[in-house]
């Protein structure tokens, strides 16, 4: 049978990444079936021109969030009639949305006090944390349609003219096919996984001589400002600060023909996982048991030894020289021998 279905997208860029493979094999699940995702408008770029994806349905930014939030996003489901939903957030607030809009079967996990919300609620995996939030999401698919679905790697599908529009863009930066590059994510939203401005410095002053490759500086526009110091104190006109600078596929297109990304897990991370570019990742308070980009050519920096480490939290909530030690702790030598690992396997 036919089925209108909609999938409520998580609200993060690594989490819209890692919910791929459940978007992608969802029309598996149900063959015939019709395939709408609403997602928050800043990440619908991220599903488009996905062959398993109908239709998008976008949610202003102010509206993600809150009960204002909710209404709202119930007026744009309530303009179609849907027959199943899978709601990704584990949040309340995603599910009343859902309900007050009159989606038939609703399939997510239960958290968050929503267990009524849902026509069929899911207890998360046991114990909690305890898988790769990709497949969380897909199992969540599995367990709800009862098809038996093989997990892939997320993978993001770039064209022919998306990679021609990212090499245009690098060209007005002197950066031609023909020369090596790496791209660095040098910040991250939460205070707590930031490596440092001078650090980044350090490494790509080494990244550049040794292995003469060129870099690209991306993340927010507001972390334009940080980028234009560290490109200024690396002292090179080998570095070119595109934060902010990019859409979401111009970055794709970007890091899929960089040599490798360096950077913390984040939503850049992820997406140089899905698009195949090797990567050499700076893990601390995060959980990379359930966070960290899936990828067979990743070097993953991380103290497992510390006490306090993947302490999940945004905000380092330590003291004196306790403070920030999973990243303060990471050395520049330690993640340029990363790269080598990456560009020198042999070595």
């Amino acid at each position: 049978m036919s089925l209108a279905i909609l999938i409520r997208t998580p609200n993060h860029l690594g989490d819209c990444i890692m919910s791929l493979p459940m978007v992608n094999e969802t029309r598996e699940a149900y063959p015939g079936s019709r395939v709408t995702l609403l997602t928050p408008e800043n990440l619908a770029d991220l599903y488009r021109s996905n062959p398993g994806v109908d239709e998008i349905l976008k949610i202003p930014t102010q509206y993600v969030h809150g009960l204002i939030g909710v209404m709202k996003i119930k007026d744009i489901i309530a303009r179609n009639k849907f027959d199943l939903g899978y709601i990704l957030p584990p949040s309340f607030g995603a599910a009343a949305a859902f309900k007050l809009a009159g989606v038939k079967q609703r399939i997510g996990y239960i958290a968050d006090g929503r267990r009524l919300l849902l026509t069929r609620p899911l207890p998360l995996p046991a114990p909690l944390n305890s898988s790769h939030r990709a497949e969380t999401y897909f199992n969540l698919l599995r367990r709800g349609s009862g098809a038996e679905l093989e997990f892939v790697r997320p993978k993001l599908f770039l064209s022919e003219e998306e990679l021609d529009q990212a090499s245009s863009l690098l060209a007005r930066f002197e950066i031609g096919p023909s020369d090596n590059y790496a791209v660095v994510a040098f910040q991250a939203v939460a205070e707590s996984r930031r490596w440092g401005a001078e650090k980044y410095v350090a490494a790509i002053k080494q990244i550049i001589t040794r292995f003469d490759q060129k870099i690209v500086l991306v993340g927010m526009e507001s972390d334009f400002a940080v980028g234009e110091e560290i490109s200024i104190a690396a002292g090179s006109s080998n570095v070119v600060n595109l934060a902010g600078k990019t859409s979401l596929r111009e970055l794709a297109g970007i890091i899929s023909r960089a040599s490798f990304f360096l950077g913390n897990d984040s939503g850049p991370a992820h997406l140089a996982a899905a698009v195949g570019t090797s990567l050499v990742v700076l893990s601390g308070a995060d959980d990379p048991k359930e966070t960290s980009p899936l990828s067979p050519a990743k070097r993953l920096i991380y103290h497992k030894h510390l006490g306090c480490i993947s302490c999940v939290k945004n905000v380092c909530p330590l003291k004196g020289e306790l403070r920030m030690r999973c990243m303060n702790e990471i050395g520049v030598e330690e993640v340029v021998s990363g790269v080598a690992e990456l560009l020198e396997p042999s070595v």
